[in-house]
């Protein structure tokens, strides 16, 4: 999963998405992929414990290059569409472990990734 996730890189052999090889990728081309192709739900989530629910969601769309009315739109949108419609302006402390697990997804969603992938570990 963390070499499909871009995370690490092989020691031998090679990683292809798309028929074309990860390993050649600058640092700034495998943002790129990370950020539009996979979507990363981590097991601890990875949240920022001082941004509420929609600004999770909504910073993960501006990395992805949306802006204004538009990023708050695709953000209650999504966590609508994960159930939290009353709960976007919780921070992570004040929501359930399966809230933020919903908030997670939202957020991996957010860019429209190619796939999702579970994820065990820390981002790096």
């Amino acid at each position: 999963m963390n070499l499909l996730g871009g995370l690490d890189k092989p020691t031998s052999g090679e990683v292809l998405f798309d028929g074309k090889p990860l390993g050649p990728l600058t640092k700034k081309q495998m943002a790129r992929y990370r950020r539009f192709s996979v979507g990363m739900i981590f097991q601890n989530f990875n949240l920022i414990t001082t941004m509420t629910a929609a600004e999770n969601v909504r910073l993960a769309l501006a990395f992805g290059g949306l802006r204004g009315a538009e990023r708050r739109e695709r953000a209650t949108a999504l966590l609508a569409r994960v159930g939290l419609t009353d709960r976007m302006e919780h921070r992570p402390a004040e929501l359930s472990g399966g809230e933020q697990q919903r908030v997670a997804i939202a957020r991996a969603l957010a860019n429209r990734p190619r796939f999702c992938l579970p994820m065990n570990r820390r981002a790096i």
